[in-house]
């Protein structure tokens, strides 16, 4: 079987067991990867190889350009303490935990190679963890804090991987040249990708092909993760960066209809490769297998637990210190509360590993610049499959289940940003819609009946805010009366959409309360066909 025979086999295989899991109501990540593993037991199947740099050239960018892209600027600043210690903080512990019992309980391993180890699995996978979590109404600063973690763990992860082996591969270590590289690595890749966020702004109106105007958006996460990488920088960190600037300008830049038809696209890329990936983790066991010679079963299953059991307590035992402790030194409390103890704990089991750490580990190279073979290379490769299929199956499998027991309380701050987001865009609204009548140059019956639309809608909103009912979707027009009326709809569409991006400049409102405001201008405008501007 060739290489393309073998991705549409992957492909059916990946949208069946898909389907069967969200018809059972089951995390596709979770299931995929089980399928995996027992489509890898039957006999007489073909092996199939995980290659890295498809995972690093061809997966990766489009998850954290789109990750990114979503992520709320105000929010990401709110929560950047806890983000940041656990995305540097976490890593850098979970590492050096790994590197001291990997030296001290397996014979013969040095510092280095537990180093590698450590840096290799010390990330968790965003995917995993916002697949089974989605649907379950968590308090939003928990979910900010996961999303934002998982948008740069992947670099300080993947800079220490770089350090390490290097480490291993020359056999020397220097502290300076690492200083100096890890600032270029940290620093070069935000400003990549922060200058190629810039540029596509400035180009993107001369773009006038839709198809060409989604492409291009996929083309913003593959350029800033290849031109950063190309010059030694950090392609997770510029691929971010250029997601984020993206992001923040593309409610003024991106028009109705492109943003409805790349939100389609966007998810349909994200769920294939997603599929993909998960799938791909368990077909990796006959490789895995392969490449163990003289380890005895009963001590690598003793290792393997060992090592599991580490990157699962350390995270535990890290997020209740990390929330309280700074809080407690700081002179400048910041704004926001720690999430109390059942949030943390939530916190710190969603820890799950993916395919980042696989692809890591099977980039080793298989030999130092000696000519010796790479220490511990099988080893290092088992071991990081152990400890993803552990987080995945076990704190994946069990995370739901922990939510609903721990019964945290409904966060609806989202939804009530989202309100007075609304009630404010309608405000400014209905002072267009006096301006109109004071010029007197649109037929009266048009104006006063969108005018009757918009304050019906305008005492609904004020009556759910007063109520704390949260939302609903509001009921659009049904039909317009006239061209007339269709034009008065398309520049109130446009107040609107003016008012909800000046609220979010000023970070009154998030991106979610934005995006969902946003999302009901975009299908309003998709209606409206101006003919007259």
């Amino acid at each position: 079987m060739n290489a393309v025979e073998q991705f549409f086999a992957l492909m059916i295989a990946a949208m069946f067991i898909a389907a069967v899991a969200k018809r059972l109501d089951l995390p596709y990540p979770l299931a995929l990867v089980v399928g995996g593993l027992a489509l890898s037991l039957i006999p007489g199947l073909p092996v199939v190889h995980l290659d890295p740099e498809i995972v690093f050239f061809i997966f990766l960018p489009p998850i954290l350009g789109e990750a990114a892209y979503f992520t709320s600027w105000r929010d990401f600043w709110r929560f950047r303490r806890p983000i940041l210690l656990l995305a540097f903080g976490l890593v850098t512990a979970t590492t050096l935990a790994v590197a001291a019992i990997c030296a001290w309980m397996i014979p013969g391993m040095s510092w280095v190679a537990g180093l590698t180890l450590g840096a290799i699995i010390s990330p968790p996978d965003a995917a995993a963890a916002t697949s089974v979590m989605r649907g379950l109404r968590l308090p939003r600063r928990i979910v900010q804090i996961l999303e934002g973690e998982s948008l740069v763990n992947d670099a300080s992860a993947l800079v220490l991987y770089r350090f390490s082996v290097a480490a291993i591969v020359t056999g020397t270590f220097s502290a300076s040249n690492a200083s100096l590289t890890l600032a270029w690595v940290t620093f070069g890749g935000i400003a990549i990708g922060i200058a190629i966020g810039w540029l596509y702004v400035k180009l993107f109106p001369y773009i006038r092909e839709p198809e060409v105007e989604i492409l291009s958006t996929l083309a913003v996460s593959y350029s800033s993760y290849f031109l950063a990488e190309k010059v030694h920088a950090s392609g997770v960190l510029a691929t971010v960066a250029a997601g984020m600037m993206l992001g923040w300008f593309a409610p003024g830049l991106f028009s109705s209809t492109m943003r409805i038809r790349a939100v389609a696209v966007w998810q349909s890329i994200i769920f294939v490769i997603n599929a993909l990936i998960f799938i791909l983790i368990g077909l990796q066991l006959p490789t895995v297998m392969e490449e163990l010679q003289g380890y005895p079963p009963g001590m690598l299953a003793w290792w393997a637990a060992i090592v599991s059991l580490t990157v699962i307590v350390v995270r535990l035992l890290w997020v209740f210190p990390a929330a309280y402790i700074p809080r407690v030194l700081s002179k400048c409390p910041m704004e926001e509360q720690a999430p109390l103890n059942k949030g943390l704990l939530v916190i710190g089991w969603t820890g799950l590993r993916g395919v980042v750490s696989l692809a890591a580990a099977l980039s080793l190279p298989l030999e130092t610049a000696g000519g010796l073979p790479f220490p511990y290379r099988s080893l290092i490769l088992f071991l990081t499959f152990i400890v993803i299929l552990v987080t995945l199956l076990l704190q994946g499998f069990s995370l739901r289940p922990l939510i609903r027991l721990l019964k945290l309380e409904a966060d609806r701050s989202s939804e009530e940003e989202t309100l007075v987001a609304r009630i404010h865009a309608i405000e400014r609204v209905i002072e267009r819609i006096g301006e109109f009548e004071q010029q007197g140059q649109l037929p009266a019956v048009a104006v006063q009946r969108v005018r009757g639309y918009y304050e019906d809608r305008l005492s609904g909103l004020r009556e759910e805010l007063s109520m704390e009912t949260g939302d609903d979707d509001p009921e659009n027009p049904s039909e317009f009366i006239s061209l007339a009326e269709q034009r008065l709809w398309w520049d109130l569409a446009r107040v609107e959409r003016t008012a909800v991006i000046t609220l979010r400049r000023e970070q009154k409102i998030g991106d979610e309360a934005m995006r969902e405001i946003e999302r009901e201008i975009d299908l309003l405008e998709a209606r409206l066909v101006p003919r007259a501007h």
